[in-house]
């Protein structure tokens, strides 16, 4: 009696349970493994999906479909893309988005609008912009024997770790879209001879792209912002007479950075900000002496302090001049003087431009490395 009695109730119970009625099978669908979004010169947009087809056997690799449509929405080109293909595109394994920088000039939030509503969308997938059309980058197919998304995800995960450029992706992205106190910055992409460069950082304004900071600036500003990777590399030039060559520069890594930034209101009209950084360098590289001078290392402190304090100035001239507020000054005036941000928030990007940034590099010479 009790064996019918569980048998009917574990029938019961199996009754209530859903099944899978949501499946969405890998063999059903077509896979993308990157996009890239242009402008094109009627004003629509261009879309590039990079679709990966499965070998046909074990001796074959993968490699990479990559189909273009034109529409007035992503969303549009995505559908445009399922009536060329057999099966459903999806982006579950999506890894990279592209965004060329013509159309980065606009306002780039209705690009990725249409992954954030998909709750299957890889949000770990990384973001960034091209000089000229993300789709002659993801045309490339493959960089050697790589498929050219992993290429670019791979070069840009290395780039992070270098602190050349930040950690970025579609979720990552998305709270600082929203913040009026703050933008963001996105790896630039460069096509050069068959390969991908990554070495520079797309500066953005209200969702739009504004300018670029070259390579060394692009690693102060994550420095000044307390991003630093796990090398962070400078060549600095110490000497200005010609005949020395390649003798007359400096190598040296920062191995530990510790940042103070202190916020004056020097009244409702003017903004202070000091940025203090300490570092403890080493050298990786100096031929023309093996650094046994004390006082040559106190000049060389001096001369390295000089020089990295004059790139963060260039930097943040630079990042005013784009309107990109990058190291989120607004959000903290909104959270630690609200007053001021009452008077200035309501035309920041222009008042943003009229503060004065007062950063201070002190570096310290601390490993020489093993030649003594």
């Amino acid at each position: 009696m009790k064996r019918i009695n569980s048998i009917c109730l574990s029938i019961f119970i199996l009754l209530f349970i859903p099944g899978c009625w949501d499946q969405d099978l890998l063999g059903e669908a077509r896979l993308l493994y990157g996009g890239g979004f242009d402008l094109t010169p009627n004003g629509k947009l261009l879309s590039t999906f990079v679709i990966r087809d499965s070998p046909a056997s074990e001796q074959q690799g993968p490699r990479n479909d990559i189909l273009f449509t034109i529409g007035n929405t992503p969303g549009e080109t995505r559908d445009e893309a399922d009536n060329q293909l057999s099966r459903m595109l999806r982006t579950y394994k999506n890894r990279i988005i592209l965004i060329g920088e013509e159309r980065a000039k606009q306002d780039i939030s209705p690009i990725l609008d249409v992954f954030y509503r998909d709750s299957k969308s890889a949000l770990n997938a990384r973001i960034g912009v091209t000089k000229g059309r993300a789709a002659d980058i993801l045309s490339l197919k493959k960089v050697g024997n790589v498929l050219i998304e992993e290429e670019i995800d791979e070069l840009i995960k290395s780039e992070e770790a270098t602190t050349t450029v930040p950690k970025v992706t579609i979720e990552t992205i998305y709270p600082v879209m929203l913040d009026p106190g703050e933008d963001y910055v996105l790896p630039y992409l460069i096509k050069k001879k068959g390969r991908v460069n990554v070495s520079s950082i797309a500066m953005f304004h209200k969702n739009q792209f504004t300018g670029i900071l070259s390579p060394r600036e692009s690693t102060m500003y994550l420095l000044l912002k307390n991003n630093k990777g796990k090398v962070t590399r400078f060549t600095q030039k110490i000497s200005t007479r010609e005949h020395q060559n390649n003798y007359n520069f400096i190598t040296f890594n920062v191995e530990k950075s510790k940042l103070k930034k202190k916020i004056l209101i020097q009244s409702q009209d003017l903004i202070l900000v000091n940025l203090k950084l300490k570092w403890k360098v080493s050298i990786v590289e100096y031929p023309k002496d093996q650094l046994k001078d004390k006082k040559l290392i106190e000049e060389l402190n001096k001369l390295l302090s000089k020089e990295m304090t004059h790139l963060a100035e260039q930097t943040l001239k630079k990042m005013q001049k784009a309107r990109c507020d990058g190291l989120g000054l607004g959000r903290q005036l909104m959270a630690f003087h609200p007053d001021t941000w009452k008077k200035q928030g309501g035309d920041w990007e222009s008042n943003y431009q009229e503060v004065q940034f007062v950063p201070e590099i002190q570096v310290e010479i601390a490993i020489k490395g093993i030649i003594n």
